[in-house]
Formats: structure tokens, sequence, C-alpha cells
């Protein structure tokens, strides 16, 4: 059993200050759900498109951004919509965030909120991580409160890499607040909305599950259709060729292993075990031929 805490954070952009972040800065308005998962086994967390919070007397709706996962090790940050997140023999903290509708309140000129995220901490981090190459003299302003004036059209640039945390810039998540090519952001004139710069790192398998001894593989890329991609075996990434022959196998052991529901139970469960036999085989038999290409033999 592995367990799974489940959060719902509301990122309040109000009065917000990166460097030192404000304590009032996340807003959980729920308590978080603290559940145990079967080792292997998935979760399906409640989809909460928009969240309704109060905070200072004053009541809201919040809009959700992205889903965090991490295991304390690596992470992913993900889409918004429904999500269903393998879980394998680590505890893992899945995370919804929210940013308040309307994005940056308040009087004054228009202006964008601008953070960093960090996949494997599963939270903001407040390093110094972008210049603001349009104007540099709002990147103090840009690192120190976390908020970059748009009455004109700005560009900004994150950093490859930041102190707190290994993992190098992924994308920019931008809401309301330009469209992005690469580590740069560019910010029409008059934008209101949330920019934040995701540093995760690529191919993070996170937290496969526990078989037992046993082969466990995730296919990616073009692998399920018959074409290129990469197979996950034991944690480890190998490229693989276009492999119909094999995905007709497993399709055949799933097939079998599925029809056995029907049958009766000792027989049925006969049949699902040596079902998943096969495919544990079938996936042996392509790993030592990925093997042979990698090492050349």
């Amino acid at each position: 059993m592995a367990h799974v805490s489940v959060h719902y954070k509301i990122y309040l952009t109000a009065g917000h200050h990166r460097q030192p972040r404000n304590a009032s800065a996340e807003l959980e308005p729920n308590p978080s759900s603290e559940v145990d998962v079967t080792n292997p086994g998935n979760i399906t967390p409640l989809f909460i498109p928009q969240l309704p919070f109060t905070f200072n007397g004053n009541t809201g709706l919040a809009q959700l951004m992205f889903w965090s996962v991490t295991d304390g090790t690596n992470g992913q940050v993900l889409p918004a919509g429904p999500l269903t997140q393998a879980v394998g023999a680590n505890p893992l903290t899945i995370t919804a965030w929210y940013m308040p509708v309307g994005g940056p309140g308040g009087p004054g000129s228009p202006a964008i909120i601008d953070d960093a995220f960090s996949a494997a901490k599963g939270d903001f981090i407040d390093d110094t991580f972008v210049t603001v190459t349009s104007d540099p003299s709002l990147t103090s302003q840009a690192n120190v409160v976390g908020i970059v004036p748009t009455t004109v059209a700005e560009t900004l640039q994150a950093a490859a890499s930041v102190a707190s945390t290994t993992e190098p810039f992924s994308k920019w998540m931008a809401f309301g607040a330009g469209t992005a090519s690469g580590n740069t952001l560019n910010v029409p004139a008059n934008s209101i909305g949330i920019a934040i710069a995701i540093y995760q790192r690529s191919s993070v398998v996170l937290n496969p599950p526990n078989a037992g001894g046993t082969v466990f593989g995730t296919i990616f890329g073009g692998v399920a259709v018959d074409g290129g991609g990469w197979i996950v075996i034991n944690g480890i990434p190998h490229p693989v060729d276009p492999w119909g022959p094999l995905i007709s196998r497993l399709l055949q052991s799933s097939a079998a292993a599925s029809a056995a529901k029907t049958m009766e139970p000792k027989i049925g469960q006969q049949v699902r075990q040596l079902a998943a036999q096969d495919a544990i085989i079938a996936i042996k038999q392509i790993t030592t031929v990925v093997e042979r290409q990698v090492t050349g033999g």
C-alpha cells in the first residue's frame, strides 16, 4: 500500500510577494484527502474545474490551472482536466492548483504575476529565475515581488536552471499572460494574467508499480499504434522501433485475461495467470532485442 495525499490549493495573487514569499500566498479551503492505494494501483482524484473560496471575509471562485504530482524525488506538472495517476510503492502528493477567476486584481495599471514552480517539490519556488529583457529595470521587481507591469508589451526570459532544484527549465504556463517560445515569454500590452515558469525533468517515470521482481513496462510515443517510441522497463527507458507483432501478442494476452472474467473462478484465475506470464515473456523478448541494439550486439 502507498499513501496518497490529495490537495486543492488556490494561488492567491493579491499583494503577492516572492522574496520572501507571503505566508498567505496559498490557500487550501478544504482539508486534504488522505488515502492508501494498493501497489500497483491507480487513483482518480475528484476533478473540480472551479473551486469556491473565502479569504479575509470575501468570497470568490478559482479556476484550475494544473495538477502537480510528486513522490518527493521526482515530479510532473500535468494539464488541467480529469486525472488518473498510477501508484506504486512510494507515497505521492497530488495537488490541484487554482488561480482566482479574473487573474490579478486590485486597482492600478495592468500587470501580470510571474512565478516559478518545481515539479519535484510540488510547489512554487522563490529563486531569482527571470529577466525582463525588454526592460531590465523591471527584472528585480519581477523576481522579488513577482509582478511585471504591462502598460507596454514586455518580454520575459526564464533561466535555464535555478539554485533550489536540479530540474531544468521545462516550459512556461501562461494564463492571460502572453505566448511562449522556448524559455521566452512575449507579453502583449495591457495583459492581465499569470505566467509560471515550470522546472521539471523530462521523461520522468513517476513511481512505477512494484511488480515483485517481474518485468514492468510502460510504452510511450507511437509504440501502441505500431510506430516508433519508447518502452520503459523497470524504470529504464529504451528506444523501440515499430513493433506490431509484439503489440498483437500483448493484445491477445489482454483479451484472454479479460475473457477469463466470465469463467469459473478457479479456471479464470489460471487463465489470467497464464496470460500475464505470456505478456511478461513477450516484454522480456523485446527487452533482449533492445539491449542488443543498444550494445551493438
